[in-house]
């Protein structure tokens, strides 16, 4: 029997029930999908006939596999990347057929993202299933959090993190659940607007991360005095960071590389409206269309951002929850800082194009999408490694650049 175990989870969580076959953007289609040892020896014991053969057809053993928890076997794709046991309908042949029993971990886990902080196993849900981001960017009060104490079942732990431990004595992570926590905080002060809420969290971990470099022991006493009222003066919008910023992402398109590496055709053909918005297609110096994309950021920050501000503040909060920001890219906070900057801004900056191109959005539009790039993103082979070399190598990582992304 299992033991009960306690858990933190956003307030969202129990709302959410996988629709199968009704999904716009099946998890079952265009994604590896990996079978776990222990159930990979599961299907040896399956008594239907016309199971067994489909197994024995479809699954087979990964000679590279990583993890026995995670990729031990792998299930053979289909034309147009579907799962094996995906039937005509999208529903999973295998869950209909032998039960819930039989699906891997990575199946029965998601959307679900499992970190263990401590003693508690935080829980939450992954924007790239499109279920999962109707339910919580939609939120307009915001994302709470609860805990419980419950069984947890089939598993994939992401991250595991022992903020008592010796070795995080001289390091960051000793501190993780108190910068989190006031990361959250400050990006749902909602006195202050998005932009100036993402500058007052850069300069928090930028200035931590100083503090960090010589005075351990002061930490606590600099995150429980930490000032955003202070802070939220120092920020003013330039309208020439909008040039920057199309520049920059300009090449960030480059590194995804949509034809060839992105096999979602909805994500294909944002991509082409975009080009065509922003007249990327002409070709030529960019700086000949500033006015228009200056006057296309503002329309579109004050008659969407501004208007629909939850929906991004709920995009924010929820990565920093997934990915145990800041630590999300390394080490290095100001890395996990700067790259969660880099996904809000590259998210407006695809909408901005869209909107140059359609000339009008909406607030179902605006999350249809935000769930298609974070699944393009999030799991795409090299695109965050390029994109963070590349900014490196450029020393662009700084909080001046920063400031030009805001």
């Amino acid at each position: 029997m299992e033991k009960n175990i306690k858990m933190r989870y956003p307030s969202y969580l129990k709302e959410f029930k996988c629709i199968g076959g009704k999904c716009t953007d099946s998890c079952c289609i265009g994604w590896d999908i990996d079978i776990d040892k222990v159930t990979f020896r599961q299907y040896y014991k399956v008594q239907d006939k016309e199971m067994k053969r489909m197994i024995q057809k479809n699954v087979h053993n990964n000679d590279e596999y990583l993890s026995p928890d995670i990729d031990y076997g792998k299930i053979e794709l289909k034309t147009g990347k579907r799962c094996a046991f995906l039937d005509d309908e999208n529903y999973c042949i295998i869950y209909s057929k032998i039960g819930e029993e039989y699906l891997s971990n990575v199946c029965t886990s998601f959307p679900r993202i499992i970190n263990k902080v401590d003693t508690c196993y935080e829980i939450s849900l992954d924007i790239a299933c499109p279920e999962a981001a109707r339910i919580i960017l939609l939120k307009e009060e915001g994302i709470g959090f609860k805990e419980s104490e419950e069984t947890l079942g089939k598993h994939i732990l992401s991250g595991d993190i022992e903020t008592s431990s010796k070795e995080y004595d001289n390091s960051a992570f000793k501190y993780f659940k108190e910068i989190r926590n006031l990361s959250v905080e400050i990006i749902q002060n909602r006195k202050f607007d998005l932009s100036k809420r993402l500058y007052i969290l850069g300069d928090f971990i930028k200035t931590l991360e100083e503090e960090l470099k010589y005075k351990y022991t002061n930490v606590p006493k600099f995150i429980r005095e930490y000032d955003m009222n202070l802070v939220s003066d120092g920020y003013e919008r330039d309208q020439l960071s909008y040039i920057v910023q199309i520049d920059f992402f300009k090449k960030m398109i480059g590194f995804l590389n949509v034809s060839k590496e992105v096999d979602s055709l909805y994500f294909k053909e944002y991509t082409k409206q975009i080009i065509a918005g922003f007249k990327f297609d002409e070709g030529g110096d960019i700086s000949k269309h500033s006015e228009m994309y200056i006057k296309a950021f503002e329309d579109y920050t004050e008659n969407f951002m501004n208007n629909n501000s939850y929906i991004f503040e709920n995009y924010l909060v929820n990565f920093m929850y997934n990915y145990m920001f800041p630590f999300s890219e390394s080490e290095s906070i100001f890395d996990g800082y700067i790259m969660l900057l880099v996904r809000y801004s590259f998210i407006r900056f695809y909408l901005v194009g869209n909107y140059l191109y359609n000339k009008q959005d909406n607030k179902e539009n605006i999350v249809e999408f935000i769930q298609s790039l974070s699944k393009t993103i999030e799991h795409h082979r090299t695109f965050l490694i390029d994109s963070i070399n590349y900014m490196k190598e450029n020393k662009l990582d700084n909080i001046q650049f920063a400031k030009t992304l805001l």
